[in-house]
């Protein structure tokens, strides 16, 4: 498996000139973040220039360092403007308006002229297109291009988050008018593998809505068995270059939220014709593989097919028909089937640990909201063997994809997951050491070892804690026309080929196994293409994950805010230097503050990451049970604030919290005095201060 190195960090010189992204904190300071291998650099806001959060810029490292040690630098030049829309909250003035944007870090307010407010009344929240950026003496100015809401209106949070995350929700006009047309196309059989003889079926979530998938297993006569994944063909009505391809390009992935669907191919596709739906015939991508005893792929047969699935199966159905012998007499007919892919499944989960690779099986939770959008309960998701029957089938088509485009020394897409570095691992050893147990890992980390190490931790019953810490050592997954392989499955080779109304990833992988199979030669421009569309996956899926994350976390504080004052058992999930993270049994995360522990006089201590008293006494340590109590559910910031123990009553909880503000309060005047002394000091030195530039309002 390839392996990318990443160097220890690296430092700058004054006056070196370095290109990277500024990411803003609140209006105050930023940071330059560059790459993996050197450190931030700090800007204050004083040597912001006219940057805005996530801009692309060039700084000068400046000859001295930050009171935290940071490199220091000044913004020289925007390379590249970030955000072409931000979300923010519009007020109007005299002859103007201004909107501030929801996200602090933007660190200005965005002009609007008045001929550009759209309607918008003081108040609204709204999407702004920045149509002049800011400069030393002029605000950023802007137009409004939509009026998202105001408050009190039905899904107006959620909105603010897709505005926010700049995800397209409407489709063009000329994109739903392709739609109709290519759905209109009569399905026949024509030179495609024919499976409509097969039962197959799909298996899926009671509330899906789109079926891209669909399988049958059998055993065939030298034991050996034989499963079928069948891929819905959208490559067949998406053409590359077509205005459904742009789109679909744009929008990279669907995006699933609490309360609503953001699809990537208009529905008449998605829920329609691309759909294996149920009892009609639906054009296939086809992947069979002949699986032996060992789990490994001996023969394969790819191509486009087309077939009819016999019937719809759910997760929860499938469950009780192989665990419990319970099911629906309609089910009968595939009993046979489930049990033979249940089986299969099962040896293939088998070799998977066997080569390394990694299983994490934390709890995943749905957050179930009424017809107002407002969520009434937090449900647990439990991962069945059905689920990982459909998992199984998968990966293997995936991989058999993978294997099948690299062979033609092709330029393709892979989905691959780099090596965790072994310094982000040690922390894991040395907590492990904490409990005493001792693991070495050798020169370059490989599957395995982590693998051990996770097993090792299970048997001293610290599992839960070191997959945790494990996760966040690992690096994220992405796409990529250089095959790195796949750390977390363990394969050397591995692609996305089964969502396809779903990711474009896997429509571009479609489109590749046409072209081979036609023997077609590929474009030399062709890799700078993929290059592209790899780029843009990735991006694509950062944004909808970060999206679906700030959507839970908001309906999961939502949920929480009734039981403000409530006592609750809680585990330690994380620990940092402002306090511990907690987490309740429902998924909902929260933060018991530093200065509510050991009457502020604990500490964090990352040797062996523990939180200790002022007498260096453990206190806490990850995976610790504990009782807390709500102090706080913060709607607007999405965040959870917690107090050690019971209390009687709200009023017991209020008198704590506010002793904590008080203290902090007195933290703050005192950082407040000793600024201030530091400005006597230099007007002293200097005999004047100097003046304060005023941001000139239009």
């Amino acid at each position: 498996m390839a392996k990318r190195v990443i160097d220890r960090m690296q430092g700058y010189s004054p006056g070196q000139m370095v290109t990277g992204v500024y990411k803003g904190y609140a209006t105050n300071f930023g940071f330059l973040i560059t790459d993996d291998k050197h450190e931030d650099i700090y800007i204050g806001k004083e040597r912001r220039g006219n940057a805005m959060h996530n801009d692309t810029v060039q700084v000068e490292v400046l000859e001295r360092k930050s009171q935290a040690g940071k490199y220091e630098g000044q913004v020289v030049r925007v390379v590249t403007h970030a955000n072409e829309t931000v979300v923010g909250t519009f007020e109007l003035q005299k002859n103007f308006a201004v909107v501030t944007p929801d996200d602090e870090r933007m660190g200005a307010d965005i002009y609007i002229p008045a001929d550009q407010m759209q309607d918008a009344k003081s108040s609204a929240k709204v999407l702004v297109r920045i149509t002049k950026w800011p400069e030393a003496k002029r605000m950023a100015e802007g137009i409004i291009e939509e009026v998202l809401g105001y408050e009190g209106d039905k899904g107006l949070d959620i909105s603010l988050i897709i505005a926010s995350h700049h995800i397209p929700k409407i489709f063009p006009k000329e994109v739903l008018d392709e739609a109709e047309q290519v759905a209109k196309i009569p399905i026949t059989p024509g030179d495609r593998m024919d499976f409509r003889d097969q039962p197959i079926i799909t298996i899926d979530g009671a509330d899906a809505k789109d079926f891209d998938d669909a399988v049958y297993c059998r055993t065939l006569d030298n034991g050996n068995r034989e499963l079928g994944v069948h891929i819905a063909d959208v490559s067949w009505y998406v053409k590359r270059g077509s205005e459904l391809d742009k789109e679909a390009f744009r929008r990279g992935t669907s995006v699933y939220l609490a309360d609503r669907v953001i699809p990537m191919l208009p529905e008449v596709l998605s829920n329609g014709v691309c759909s294996l739906n149920e009892g009609v015939d639906r054009y296939t991508m086809s992947v069979v593989m002949e699986v032996n005893k060992a789990g490994e792929v001996v023969n394969s047969k790819i191509g486009p097919g087309i077939i009819k699935s016999a019937r719809r199966c759910t997760y929860a159905e499938v469950r009780k028909a192989l665990l419990e012998d319970i099911y629906p007499d309609n089910l009968k007919p595939h009993l046979t089937m489930l049990k033979t892919w249940q089986e299969l499944a099962e040896r293939l989960i088998r070799m998977r640990t066997e080569r390394g690779a990694l299983s994490f099986d934390f709890p995943e939770f749905k957050i179930l909201l009424d017809e107002e959008g407002k969520p009434i309960q937090i449900a647990k998701r439990d991962r069945t063997i059905a689920e990982k029957m459909v998992e199984e089938a998968m990966l293997l088509a995936n991989e058999t994809i993978a294997q099948f485009i690299s062979k033609e020394n092709r330029v393709a897409i892979f989905r691959v997951h780099q090596s965790p570095d072994k310094e982000k691992l040690q922390m894991v050893l040395n907590l492990l050491q904490v409990w005493g147990v001792q693991i070495e890992l050798g020169a370059e980390v490989e599957p395995k070892d982590v693998q051990k190490m996770l097993a090792v931790a299970e048997e001293h019953g610290i599992q839960p804690i070191i997959e945790t810490m494990t996760l966040r050592s690992l690096p994220q997954a992405y796409y990529d026309i250089v095959n790195w392989g796949h750390f977390g499955l363990a394969s050397e080779c591995y692609t996305h080929f089964t969502s396809p109304i779903r990711r474009y990833p896997d429509l571009v992988v479609h489109r590749l196994v046409r072209e081979v199979l036609a023997g077609k030669s590929q474009p030399a421009r062709d890799k700078q293409w993929l290059g592209r569309a790899a780029e843009q996956s990735s991006m694509a899926e950062r944004r909808a994950v970060e999206a679906e994350r700030e959507t839970n976390d908001l309906k999961r504080t939502e949920y929480m805010a009734p039981f403000v004052g409530e006592a609750f058992d809680a585990t330690v999930t994380g620990l940092a230097n402002f306090g511990i993270f907690v987490a309740l049994d429902n998924g909902a995360e929260g933060l018991v503050h530093t200065d509510v522990i050991d009457n502020g006089q604990g500490h964090f201590e990352e040797r062996d990451y523990t939180f200790k008293d002022h007498g260096g006494q453990t206190i806490f340590q990850l995976g610790d049970t504990v009782r807390v109590t709500l102090a706080k559910a913060d709607i607007e910031h999405r965040t959870l604030d917690f107090l050690l123990g019971e209390f009687n009553s709200l009023e017991e909880v209020a008198q704590a919290s506010a002793a904590i503000r008080s203290r902090n309060k007195g933290k703050s005047k005192t950082k407040a005095a000793k600024k201030l002394a530091k400005a006597k000091r230099l007007k002293n030195k200097n005999g004047k201060r100097g003046k304060r530039g005023k941001r000139r309002r239009r």
